[in-house]
C-alpha cells in the first residue's frame, strides 16, 4: 500500500500500483532553487599513530557519504588529488588545489586519545587562504558515526547558514513483519528499527517539530484513532478516538497543537486538538471531504486536500480555519501536501496519465511543476534542511522509500516488504 492518505485509502487500506522501469529524475532545482554548489576537495583526514585503522576508516566512510549527498557541496573527483604535489608553503599548496578546480579544501586529523576519538577539521578558503571553518570533535569510539554526521552538518551550515540533514531520521510504515507497523531509520537508510509491535495497522506518522514525538493513526483498538509516541522511550498515549475516521496528523510549529482529519460529525473535515488532549476544534465545514492537513512552518496557515471543487485539490486556510482559498487549478488530482522548511513551496502528489507523480507548488505564485518519474510516486516530504525529498515509489514492484541525493537523483533506502508514508525529522 502506498502512502495515499485520502479517505478512500483509509477505508480501503490497500492500493495496487503498476511497476515501471527505473530512470533518473532531477529535483535539485526544486528543493534548492538557485543553489550554487561549491567545489570542495576532501582528501582523507590524516590518521595519527595509535589510532585504530578500522575506527578511522568508519569515520571517514560516513563523512564521505554525507558530503557526497550534501546539496551545496560538489566534492571534487578524488582521482584529481594525485595531481597535487605537497608543498610546505601554504600559498603554493593552495594554488595547486585551485588549479584542479577546488574552491575549498577540507583538511584535518583523526587521533585516539584514551577511549575517545578526536577529530580536528579545518576548511580552507583557497582564494583567501583563510579558514572558513575550524573545529575539534570528541566522541567515544562507538559513537564515531554520529560525530561524522555532526561534522558534515557543520560543513553544510558554512555554505547555507543551516545544518545539513545527516543527523535526521525518517519514520515510515512497513509490513515487513506481517503487519503495518512504524519503523525508523537514519537519513541514509541505515539502522532500521521497529517502533511499534501492535499487530495492527499503523499509518500516516508525523514528527513533532522538536523531534521527540510522533503522532500517527492506529487501528490498535479496532477503529482508527490518533496516538502520540515517544520513540526514545517507547511511551504511547491515545490522543483522540472519537468519531469514525481520525487520520493525517500534523503538528503546529510550536508543537502545542495537532491538526487532523476526522469524520466525528459524519463528514470528513479538518480539526485541531492540543497535544495534551481535550476537545477538538473544527476548522473546516464544507460538505466535501477535507483531509491531509499540513501546518506551515510559520504556523499561520494550513494546507489541506479538499474535494469541494469536484476533484481533490490543494487549499490553504488560516490556522484558525478562516480565509480558505484554492491553491491548485490545473490538473484533476492533487493530494498529500507537505511544506518546505522555508515555507516557499509545497510538495504534493498529483496524477498524470493515470500514474501518481510528485509535484511542487510555489506558494506565492501557485506555479506547479511536476517531477516525472517511473512508476507511482507518493507521500513526499522535505528533509529538515529542505535540500532533499523523501517519497515512496513502486518503480521496482513493491512500494519502497526513496530520497533524492545531491544531484536530485533517487536513492532507494528500503528493500524488505512494502514501505510507504515517510516523515522526515528528529535527530539521532
Amino acid at each position: 500500500m502506498m502512502r495515499a492518505r485520502c479517505l478512500a485509502a483509509i477505508l480501503v487500506l490497500a492500493a495496487a500500483m503498476p511497476a515501471a522501469a527505473q530512470q533518473d529524475e532531477l529535483y535539485l532545482e526544486i528543493t534548492s532553487p538557485g543553489l550554487a554548489r561549491v567545489s570542495v576537495a576532501t582528501p582523507p583526514l590524516l590518521v595519527l599513530p595509535g589510532t585504530p585503522s578500522d575506527v578511522a576508516r568508519a569515520f571517514q566512510d560516513v563523512l564521505d557519504r554525507d558530503l557526497e549527498a550534501a546539496a551545496p557541496i560538489a566534492v571534487l573527483d578524488p582521482k584529481l588529488y594525485a595531481l597535487v604535489e605537497d608543498d610546505p608553503r601554504p600559498k603554493v599548496l593552495y594554488e595547486r588545489w585551485r588549479s584542479i578546480g577546488a574552491q575549498f579544501l577540507l583538511t584535518g586529523t583523526i587521533a585516539r586519545a584514551g577511549g575517545q576519538l578526536v577529530v580536528e577539521a579545518r576548511l580552507v578558503d583557497l582564494v583567501s587562504g583563510e579558514f572558513a571553518f575550524a573545529k575539534r570533535y570528541r566522541s567515544g569510539l562507538n559513537a564515531t558515526q554520529v560525530m561524522a554526521h555532526t561534522l558534515a552538518n557543520d560543513l553544510v551550515k558554512v555554505f547555507t547558514g543551516r545544518p545539513g540533514p545527516f543527523l535526521s531520521r525518517i519514520v515510515f510504515v512497513s509490513d515487513r513483519t506481517g503487519n503495518q507497523e512504524l519503523w525508523m531509520m537514519n537519513w541514509d537508510g541505515s539502522d532500521p528499527r521497529q517502533l511499534t509491535k501492535h499487530g495492527s495497522i499503523a499509518m500516516a506518522p508525523a514528527w513533532s517539530p522538536d523531534g521527540t514525538r510522533l503522532a500517527f493513526t492506529s487501528f490498535l483498538r479496532g477503529r482508527p484513532a490518533l496516538y502520540l509516541l515517544v520513540p526514545q522511550e517507547g511511551y504511547l498515549r491515545p490522543l483522540w478516538s472519537g468519531g469514525g475516521v481520525n487520520s493525517s496528523a500534523t503538528f503546529s510549529p510550536d508543537g502545542k497543537r495537532i491538526a487532523f482529519a476526522s469524520s466525528r460529525d459524519g463528514n470528513v473535515d479538518i480539526w485541531a486538538i492540543g497535544v495534551e488532549g481535550g476537545t477538538p476544534r473544527r476548522l473546516t465545514a464544507a460538505r466535501a471531504i477535507d483531509t491531509n492537513p499540513a501546518w506551515s512552518p510559520n504556523g499561520r496557515q494550513i494546507a489541506f486536500t479538499s474535494a469541494r471543487s469536484g476533484s481533490p485539490q490543494i487549499y490553504l486556510m488560516d490556522a484558525d480555519g478562516a480565509n480558505v482559498r484554492r491553491l491548485t487549478f490545473d490538473g484533476e488530482f492533487f493530494d498529500e501536501p507537505a511544506w518546505s522548511p522555508d515555507g516557499s513551496h509545497i510538495v504534493c502528489t498529483t496524477r498524470v496519465e493515470g500514474r501518481f507523480q510528485l509535484a511542487t507548488i510555489d506558494v506565492a505564485t501557485g506555479e506547479v511543476q511536476v517531477l516525472h518519474g517511473p512508476g507511482n510516486n507518493e507521500g513526499p516530504c522535505f528533509s529538515p534542511d529542505g535540500s532533499m525529498i523523501a517519497f515512496s515509489s513502486d518503480r521496482g514492484g513493491a512500494p519502497q522509500i526513496f530520497i533524492t541525493d545531491a544531484l536530485g537523483r533517487p536513492r532507494q533506502l528500503t528493500t524488505q516488504g512494502q514501505n510507504h508514508s515517510p516523515t522526515w525529522g528528529g535527530s539521532q
